[in-house]
């Protein structure tokens, strides 16, 4: 048996994991499906003329948020003026004033103020069952509530989304989330192109089957998305383990696309904003288009849920064509001419990720709690969707990594001196 751990995944949980058992002196190995390290933290360098993050982008919770000690570490730039909650709004064909972005905010406000008020009481109903008003903010907070979740309300459970502790300081990484993942995992024993098909309990251990070659070690932390559990793509022995995977199915990973488009120039003044909100048709669901600062101006629209899985299954063009089309109602067709370059994302049909992040259905609250407290023995599990203050975060993801890298390496001491 080999004395080392088994991690599968070299997202922000592997290379936490790593980096925890690296510092105790451990032995171990990082596989890795895919050619590059991040996971879901990807800085994409080549397909637009400056670079942009397909994946996580902010700082979430950046007071008490684990790696921005490491972004000072490694010399990453983050912009701390929080402008989240600035941000211009289109709607009934003209731009809204101060008061009306103001009552927007408002509304946004009370839709999350609502679901902590549900999650308290305990309500293990979908988020859109939460009583509320009718007009515009009402649409806009149920649209922003749906990319925070990855997932339309209706599908989110009000109890489990409650477990998120937001303190709503939130700074962009500006250049960039996965470059800052991928200087992490720098000198990290990273095996890539490793398709792992199976873990078993061994003897002594576990074992695991891949691609490549198979490896006997003391256990394995498993830190692939929940839509990858669910899929079968690796087998897992009985036992334990399959119960976590029954937990784990009613916590999936909804689905987070973007459209990425560099701009010549900005067509309005972007001020001190974070994102413009479209809403050009009433019977459209609103648009969030993100502005970034930087050597070229740059549109980034986010989109999620249902929406999200059918563009992504019409293909990138129709991606494209979608928020074009829609920048197009508010700037005129002009807005073309200004277009330097587009690309999007594909994360749900990306076969080692296959979505956004997580959430939990309605009825499944508090699978988080079950899936964090369950003992599955040398199998153990991290991530995002293992985190309970920080679910859907890299932030989450690494301080899951490193919780079950330390509590692991407990567990083999105690047991290699008894």
């Amino acid at each position: 048996m080999s004395d080392k751990i088994v991690i599968i995944g070299a997202g922000a949980a592997g290379i936490s994991a790593g980096l925890t058992l690296q510092k105790l002196g451990i032995p171990f190995v990082i596989l890795e499906a895919s050619e590059r390290v991040g996971g879901r933290a990807y800085t994409d360098k080549t397909s637009l003329p400056t670079h942009w993050d397909q994946g996580c982008s902010w700082l979430h919770c950046a007071d008490v948020n684990p790696l921005v000690s490491w972004a000072d570490q490694l010399g990453s730039v983050y912009d701390t003026t929080d402008r989240s909650e600035k941000a211009l709004l289109w709607s009934e064909n003209k731009w809204a004033d101060a008061a009306e972005q103001a009552f927007v905010q408002r509304g946004i406000d009370r839709k999350f103020a609502d679901i902590y008020i549900a999650a308290k009481k305990g309500h293990d109903i979908p988020i859109s069952e939460i009583p509320s008003s009718e007009g515009i903010e009402t649409a806009i907070a149920d649209a922003m509530v749906t990319l925070m979740c990855s997932e339309n309300t209706k599908n989110v459970s009000a109890s489990g989304y409650g477990d998120y502790d937001d303190t709503n300081v939130n700074w962009l990484l500006t250049s960039g989330y996965g470059d800052l993942i991928t200087k992490m995992a720098v000198g990290l024993p990273i095996q890539t192109g490793i398709q792992v098909s199976s873990i078993a309990n061994s003897r002594n251990g576990v074992r695991v089957l891949t691609n490549s070659n198979d490896f006997d070690a003391r256990a394995a932390i498993i830190t692939v998305s929940t839509n990858v559990l669910r899929s079968g793509q690796i087998k897992f022995p009985s036992g334990a383990v399959q119960q976590m995977l029954s937990l784990v199915s009613e916590v999936p990973c909804g689905t987070y696309e973007k459209v990425a488009i560099t701009l010549d120039r900005y067509p309005f003044d972007p001020t001190d904003n974070e994102a413009i909100w479209l809403s050009p048709d009433r019977e459209e669901n609103p648009i969030y288009f993100q502005i970034l600062r930087g050597r070229q101006p740059m549109l980034i629209a986010h989109i999620a849920g249902q929406e999200a899985r059918d563009l992504v299954g019409e293909g990138p063009q129709e991606m494209v064509k979608f928020a074009t089309h829609n920048l197009s109602k508010v700037f005129g067709s002009n807005i073309q001419k200004l277009v330097s370059g587009t690309a999007v994302t594909s994360w749900q049909i990306n076969p080692f990720i296959q979505g956004g992040y997580s959430y939990a259905k309605p009825g499944a609250g508090k699978n988080r709690h079950d899936m964090i407290a369950l003992d599955t023995g040398l199998i153990t599990f991290a991530g995002e969707a293992f985190s309970l203050p920080w679910f859907g975060t890299a932030h989450g993801a690494y301080q899951s990594g490193k919780d079950v890298a330390s509590k692991l390496a407990q567990r083999l001491n105690s047991t290699k001196s008894s």
